[in-house]
């Protein structure tokens, strides 16, 4: 038996999520599906972390095992003839029977994308937040600070959400404007549900002036959603990036 690890990028506009869902598209059933085609047997997939409905991926890292040789600089080829086009395997590598694409995950990198529109932007709404608000850009910059290190970020999921360990560690946090769009970039060593999206509606609203920049660090310590910016649409959500040891 041997494993495999795969860099995974998807559209996830028309999947709900990437994990298994009965009677529902979802992008591990149809990575699935289409490996367990190429080698005849059931395969099951395991992912750095699950993806929301709609949320998409520039480089997923998944891993299944197989008995059967694989070819690895030519396997990507060859497996995405059977995958749906808006799903890809852009790498594969053989790895130790030990490693596993979650828990082995030390760093995890997304981007959240915001386009500056005052009307209605039709060809962007499956890949930004439409946002039609003047937004102070230094603010929002200058907020990014006060999430960097290790803190119990429980506001910063939903409230109904039951979590022991809430405690994360940001290692990075930058908001960079070009032209009409805002790329919100946060690299962790993890992330609650939601804990982006919610990260980004926080700056959104320091950019607008409903919350100071000053004010961070007691939403932080309050533990308590209800002071956060809301729960921005998953279409503008990208996981950009795994790393491992």
């Amino acid at each position: 038996m041997a494993r495999y690890k795969l860099t995974v990028c998807y559209d996830g506009g028309d999947y709900y999520g990437f994990q298994r869902q009965k009677d529902l598209p979802t992008v591990q059933s149809k990575l699935e599906e289409a490996l367990s085609t190429r080698f005849q047997e059931k395969i099951t997939v395991h992912c750095s972390g699950r993806t929301d409905a709609g949320v998409h991926a520039i480089a997923q890292v998944v891993h299944f095992d197989t008995d059967k040789d694989i070819d690895a600089d030519r396997f990507g080829y060859s497996i995405n003839l059977l995958l749906p086009k808006d799903i890809a395997v852009t790498s594969c590598q053989k790895v130790s029977n030990d490693f596993h694409a979650r828990y082995d995950a030390k760093r995890k990198t997304y981007v959240y994308k915001i386009c500056l529109s005052k009307i209605h932007s039709p060809l962007k709404r499956r890949y930004y937040h439409i946002c039609f608000y003047n937004l102070d850009i230094e603010k929002m910059q200058s907020a990014c600070g006060y999430f960097l290190g290790e803190h119990d970020f429980r506001a910063f999921m939903l409230a109904d959400e039951d979590k022991l360990n809430t405690v994360r560690t940001i290692f990075d946090l930058t908001v960079e404007k070009v032209d009409d769009e805002i790329c919100v970039r946060v690299c962790g060593n993890g992330f609650l549900h939601n804990m982006v999206r919610i990260i980004a509606g926080t700056l959104i609203d320091v950019g607008r002036g409903r919350i100071a920049v000053e004010d961070i660090p007691a939403i932080i310590e309050s533990k308590r959603h209800v002071g956060t910016g809301k729960t921005l649409d998953p279409q503008g959500l990208y996981l950009e990036s795994v790393e491992y040891d």
